[in-house]
């Protein structure tokens, strides 16, 4: 019997080491990515959702309670933030954007996002009156008005539609009116996360994540060549 279960064991090890590698195509097809910084495939866990709108919370320095129905793109209702960001890094469907200014961002950051700063290029509310400013966008964050005939052929560009994007800032602040202003343009809200501030994300297990240089100065000089002023 046991010679019998043996060579049932050995036939079994034959059929597995004879089965055919699966192709790059079939791995991602199963939701497997390729992982750049691994260089290997990985399970690409599915996203939670974009906001959690049952969610309420308390901010800091005793302000009022927030519900997430009433003012869902705050970072504290986000499906990703600081607890869970670690788990949805390096995708090849998320688009990974840091809009603070590159005072900041240069000093410390998380290494594969990339830097657009909202302050200097996205929204200024008097940059639609004021013809020394170079932002796309015035107005307000929930009205924004173009402030060229190009804006918004660029805040699409910058912001594909047809991708997720993961949105931070320092606080999370700067996010929501990114998100408001996005959402006005016809952008699909539910791809789009609020994933927090860089000041939040304190934890050790981000730390391989982080170029932090607080050593480096940059002065910089915004502006924006090509678009017409309407």
């Amino acid at each position: 019997m046991l010679k019998k279960l043996l060579i049932i064991a050995l036939a079994s090890l034959a059929l597995v080491g004879c089965a055919k590698a699966k192709t790059d195509e079939e791995l991602v097809a199963e939701g497997w990515v390729k992982n750049p910084t691994e260089n290997g495939f990985v399970f690409q866990e599915e996203l939670p959702a974009a906001r959690d709108l049952s969610k309420k919370f308390t901010p800091s320095q005793g302000a009022a309670e927030v519900n997430c129905a009433a003012n869902s793109y705050a970072a504290a209702c986000s499906g990703i933030g600081v607890a869970n960001l670690d788990k949805f890094m390096n995708r090849d469907d998320v688009v990974y954007i840091d809009i603070r200014d590159y005072k900041d961002y240069t000093q410390k950051h998380f290494k594969n996002f990339e830097i657009i700063p909202y302050f200097a290029f996205i929204f200024n509310a008097a940059a639609n009156t004021d013809t020394t400013m170079v932002q796309l966008f015035g107005g307000s964050p929930t009205e924004p008005v173009a402030v060229y005939n190009e804006s918004v052929a660029i805040l699409n560009a910058i912001f594909p539609k047809d991708q997720t994007l993961f949105l931070m800032c320092q606080s999370g602040a700067r996010v929501v009116w990114m998100m408001q202003i996005l959402e006005a343009n016809g952008y699909d809200m539910s791809k789009i996360y609020n994933v927090g501030g860089m000041g939040q994300f304190t934890d050790s297990k981000y730390a391989k994540m982080v170029t932090d240089t607080a050593e480096f100065r940059v002065d910089v000089v915004y502006s924006l060549e090509g678009a017409t002023r309407k």
